[in-house]
């Protein structure tokens, strides 16, 4: 797809008010999208995208936390401009991803569309382009909603699929709840980034709990022009301990200049290589690397006075020493 350089201004809206319960007693302390993914919090990695489009406005809404979810968001490198803040806990009520929306819209511009990302998704591509192709589709096809997704054996099975037919849209959901799915349909999975545009507001309540998928889009699918952006990437699953400290390993076996230009962007740091593991280590944290067994991630908040002698397969952040036992 030829990308045109004249793409309209988007609005920009984070999720970042989830709970992260799979993640307890980690995210009892800390949200979610404060949790760090090699070195970087997680709720900044969309931002390695974003550059791609022209932004009205940014904005993050908060609910669990939303102390720590401000500071992130102010203290970001990445956005020149401010990060405005819909708060949702004057409510105390969770307002899932539709009503968020829903109570962000009154902090946006007056474009036509807006780019939900969810504040907690790690995913790397070679596609640098890939959130204007997607963005492009969507103002060439006038789609109500453009999905980001990529292939994974898992769609559908451990999690929700977004069935489609060549691009459009036709199912969401898990097979297993849809025993007359089309075998002509294909699974793919959402990846958090989703273009929406705003005519959609207008069918979301005011002031209450709402998915933008099951509540919202599933009902437009015969109506709207919903359509997929298929994105080859590596998605991480990193909702939970196992699946966290495995994409952990995962990237460190991996990493690449590309994906360290970025980390040392936030936060400059170091690998050493060693015969169990490799370890990545916030250049700013002295330590003795014969402590170091198996694959670690040391950021500069880390707070190592009273560091034990074996630091093994381990995330160190703040006063926090996550190993799989942490989460026991």
């Amino acid at each position: 797809m030829n990308v045109p350089g004249d793409l309209p201004a988007v609005d920009v809206f984070f999720l970042a008010a989830g709970l992260g319960s799979r993640l307890r007693p980690l995210t009892l302390k800390y949200p979610k999208p404060c949790v760090p993914f090699l070195n970087v919090p997680m709720g900044l990695y969309h931002f390695r995208f974003l550059e791609q489009l022209k932004i009205s406005s940014c904005v993050a809404n908060t609910f669990h936390l939303p102390e720590q979810i401000e500071k992130l968001f102010a203290a970001q490198p990445y956005y020149k401009g401010k990060v405005s803040i819909s708060e949702e806990g004057q409510n105390r009520q969770i307002l899932g991803s539709a009503g968020g929306l829903k109570r962000a819209a009154k902090l946006f511009s007056d474009e036509d569309n807006v780019l939900m990302l969810n504040a907690d998704e790690v995913f790397f591509t070679k596609d640098n382009l890939f959130l204007q192709k997607a963005y492009a589709q969507h103002i060439k096809n006038n789609n109500f909603a453009t999905l980001v997704v990529t292939n994974h054996a898992e769609a559908g099975k451990k999690f929700g699929a977004i069935w489609a037919n060549k691009k459009k849209v036709k199912d969401i959901g898990k097979k297993i709840d849809r025993p007359n799915l089309d075998p002509a349909l294909k699974p793919y999975h959402y990846v958090g980034m989703i273009f929406l545009n705003k005519k959609i507001m207008s069918l979301i309540p005011e002031n209450q709990e709402s998915n933008i998928f099951y509540d919202i889009l599933i009902n437009q699918l015969n109506n709207s022009s919903v359509e997929v952006y298929n994105l080859d990437c590596r998605w991480f699953e990193t909702g939970n301990a196992v699946d966290y400290f495995a994409a952990t390993k995962t990237m460190l076996e991996s990493l690449d200049d590309e994906t360290l230009k970025f980390i040392n962007g936030y936060d400059p740091s170091r690998v050493v290589k060693n015969a169990e593991g490799v370890s990545l280590i916030s250049n700013s944290v002295s330590l003795d690397e014969k402590k170091l067994f198996g694959f670690n991630a040391i950021s500069k908040s880390a707070n190592i006075k009273n560091l034990k002698d074996r630091v093994d397969n381990s995330i160190l952040f703040e006063n926090e020493s996550l190993n799989t036992e942490y989460f026991l």
